[in-house]
């Protein structure tokens, strides 16, 4: 009779250790697998799957930081930041950005979706590098990690008097990029004195209505076309 309950009580015991462990393997897979939080594997998957498509290199992953703000009644931001540093021993930020309809408990077991917003600083730093003594960048350059939504790279303010400037400098950022990245990975704003559009900058689109006006890639041809969608 005790003996029956021994292995009663030790196949219970064995059952409710079997359920303790299932559910924290459920609970890990869930935390790194679907939930928002700081160990997410699928967000800090599509940093790293940015930076080596757009960039061509590898990075080393420092640190990991992750926040939710509310940026209206009911609408949630879950961004996370990482810090990286390139093969030179140059720190920047990349971040990935989801909307959520709750502040905790929202997740995703959809890979790509992690994919929505992607960014980094790795772009402004390669720039500045070249170009920003030159043209006193920092002064345009947007802080993009802190923004909620994010903002272009650069800002610039046209008035009445230089928008032959802005084109100038636009010209030589887009020359500028296709050192350290492919395909371009910048995004420029030139706003009027009132903040309103009047021109939006990325090396792909330049370059794509500069080949569909058959047009052939040079400073002069891309300064007139940046020149001109200025003005207009």
């Amino acid at each position: 009779m005790k003996s029956r309950k021994r292995k009663h009580l030790l196949t219970v015991t064995f059952i409710l250790i079997g359920l303790a462990v299932s559910c924290g393997a459920m609970y890990i897979c869930l935390l790194r697998y679907f939930f928002y939080n700081k160990y997410n594997v699928h967000a800090q998957r599509a940093a790293l799957g940015r930076l080596n498509a757009v960039y061509h290199q590898e990075f080393e992953l420092l640190s990991t930081e992750f926040e939710t703000k509310e940026i209206e009644t009911g609408l949630y931001v879950h961004m996370w930041i990482y810090v990286f540093e390139d093969s030179r021993g140059r720190q920047f930020y990349a971040y990935v950005r989801l909307y959520g309809l709750s502040e905790k408990g929202s997740g995703n077991f959809h890979a790509p979706d992690y994919l929505s917003y992607v960014g980094d600083t790795y772009g402004q730093l390669c720039l500045e590098e070249r170009l920003g003594d030159k043209y006193d960048l920092y002064k345009y350059r947007q802080e993009r990690v802190s923004i909620f939504p994010s903002g272009g790279d650069y800002i610039f303010i046209c008035t009445k008097d230089n928008a032959e400037e802005i084109a100038e400098m636009l010209t030589e950022i887009y020359f500028a990029e296709t050192e350290f990245s492919d395909n371009g990975c910048l995004y420029c704003r030139v706003n009027d004195e009132h903040g309103e559009e009047l021109f939006s900058y990325f090396w792909s689109s330049v370059t794509r209505n500069l080949q569909k006006q058959n047009k052939e890639i040079t400073k002069e041809t891309v300064y007139a076309y940046i020149l001109q969608e200025i003005q207009n």
